[in-house]
């Protein structure tokens, strides 16, 4: 089930209510940033915007609540259930990513388990709302696929970068893409639990663990601030290249 944080007007975190797209400071970023201010004035469902805590469920695979997540903040993973009955984290998705997207390709129910890393912003829109928008604003529909596209690209990256290779370059892999998706001007990362970190990468928790500590001693890795990091990416960068020789 959905546990919500808060619910709140995306341009004041502490009132209570609908998301207001028009007045949205980052709606450039997201999934409706090509429609008119207007496209909203008289929407059939209107968007509501949330802040889900940690490990939050937001969707179930097979499940089909109508809804689509366009992510302002934080980090979402996508599960896959294994035929050994267990759950295989198959991709991140981060800020400007909006997912449940297969819904409106037909499919009656989600692909995948959608379960939030961290704190997580995010609107929650109506997929009567959406097709409603595509079929007064057709521009949309080429936004949709290319959000589609850039999931199934996103994908790619992740089975070459992570599911293949000495430990040491997926685990460097994978802090260049936390990196990727911060919205800290300074690209500081939250780092992810070991377990989850494991389950990305495909290696074992005691793996990651002596990784990162390397990275840390090697000062690739530092601490800024509480459960906050940053990283030396040139440096993890040439880690990750080693792979290709």
């Amino acid at each position: 089930m959905t546990r919500e944080l808060r619910r709140s007007n995306c341009t004041n975190a502490e009132w209570l209510g609908r998301a207001d797209c028009a007045h949205c400071h980052i709606r450039k970023l997201m999934l409706f940033s090509e429609l008119p201010e207007t496209a909203f004035d008289d929407v059939l469902q209107p968007i509501d915007h949330f802040i889900f805590q940690p490990d939050t469920t937001l969707y179930e695979i097979g499940g089909n609540d109508r809804v689509i997540y366009s992510i302002r903040q934080g980090l979402v993973k996508l599960l896959h259930d294994t035929d050994g009955g267990t759950r295989r984290i198959v991709r991140l998705l981060g800020p400007r990513a909006s997912i449940g997207l297969e819904l409106l390709d037909g499919l009656e129910g989600y692909r995948h388990t959608a379960v939030t890393f961290n704190r997580v912003d995010a609107c929650r829109i109506p997929l009567a709302t959406v097709k409603e928008l595509e079929s007064r604003y057709p521009e949309l529909c080429d936004r949709v696929r290319q959000h589609l596209q850039d999931h199934l690209d996103r994908a790619d990256e992740w089975i070459i970068a992570l599911s293949a290779g000495p430990a040491r370059e997926r685990v460097a892999h994978l802090l260049l893409m936390l990196g990727d998706f911060s919205t800290d001007p300074n690209g500081d990362i939250t780092l992810l639990g070991g377990d989850d970190m494991a389950a990305i990468a495909g290696i074992s928790v005691e793996t990651v663990s002596r990784i990162i500590a390397e990275f840390k001693r090697g000062d690739l890795l530092y601490k800024v601030a509480e459960g906050l990091y940053r990283c030396d990416r040139a440096a993890l960068q040439a880690i990750a290249r080693e792979a290709g020789g």
